[in-house]
């Protein structure tokens, strides 16, 4: 059973997932160049919020084990906070191509610094490849966005 504030964590992890697939919409819609690779990884991250939903489920009937370690709410609320103010920079044009990759970067290695999905245990195999399916995805993020923005970073450069 789990305690209230990882139900809340648990909702946070959620809100955050959908938060980052909004950015990357924005930004696909903002800069063409890359809209097919932000189109992707959004979707993706509306998997990973369907994943963390199914994973909160679980959970409740402790087919999967949730321990936040020392993460509080406080943590994921701040962390959200920071998506949801690059996405109101990006709609008021106040971001640039590099600056959005690169700010896609931090976010994605942010994520698997804090390491929010190793907080989670699978009972069986269905339920441990959920949970491999977004860290995989996370740090194939991570490597596209750095990829994108070192050839961004470089085409800059005279």
């Amino acid at each position: 059973m789990l305690k209230e504030h990882q139900e809340k964590i648990l909702e946070l992890l959620e809100q955050l997932e959908l938060n980052m697939c909004d950015l990357y919409l924005l930004f696909a819609d903002r800069f063409p160049k890359y809209a097919d690779l932000l189109t992707t990884v959004a979707r993706q991250e509306t998997d990973h919020a369907d994943g963390i939903k199914k994973l909160h489920l679980l959970a409740g009937d402790d087919r999967v084990l949730f321990d936040e370690k020392i993460t509080k709410t406080y943590t994921v609320k701040m962390f959200i906070s920071s998506i949801q103010e690059a996405l109101a920079r990006a709609k008021s044009g106040k971001m640039s191509l590099i600056n959005a990759l690169s700010v896609s970067h931090d976010f994605e290695q942010a994520i698997l610094e804090k390491g929010f999905y190793n907080f989670f245990s699978g009972q069986d195999d269905e339920t441990r490849a959920v949970i491999r399916k977004i860290t995989e995805e996370t740090l194939d993020h991570q490597m596209k966005m750095k990829k994108a923005w070192e050839q961004e970073r470089k085409a800059a450069s005279p």
